[in-house]
């Protein structure tokens, strides 16, 4: 076992030395060369395409909208349904499905949204 400790002890030494060694003068001219900033946006591209999908993304979001606003009575009844048939956990499962998407800071995102997607590309309207 002593002799194990310092065997390892050397294969580790000599580890970092030949990493010190192999990154020699290029590591200290890595990190001597000073870092260059892009004053270009990085998704340009992404960014002035937004706004011609703007449309799909507002048609996106009240599709949503609809959606919850037809399926949450479904969802209070399925849950009532598990809840009477013992079935507990998929009742309180339901349950807090129900409470996230009756929050109203789900909601306030759902608007945040839709009234930045507005305010940047003016001219859109949300689709019918």
């Amino acid at each position: 076992m002593k002799q194990l400790i310092p065997a390892a002890r050397s294969l580790v030494v000599g580890a970092v030395a030949v990493g010190v060694l192999s990154l020699g003068s290029a590591g200290i001219a890595g990190a001597a060369t000073p870092a260059t900033t892009s004053t270009a946006p990085v998704n340009s591209a992404a960014r002035q395409n937004n706004c011609a999908r703007a449309n799909k993304g507002l048609a996106h979001i009240q599709k949503r909208e609809s959606t919850i606003a037809a399926e949450l009575p479904q969802l209070v009844a399925a849950q009532e349904k598990a809840a009477k048939a013992g079935h507990n956990h998929r009742a309180e499962h339901l349950k807090k499905k129900i409470a996230r998407l009756e929050r109203i800071s789900f909601k306030h995102r759902l608007d945040s949204v839709s009234a930045k997607i507005q305010a940047k590309c003016k001219g859109t309207a949300p689709a019918a």
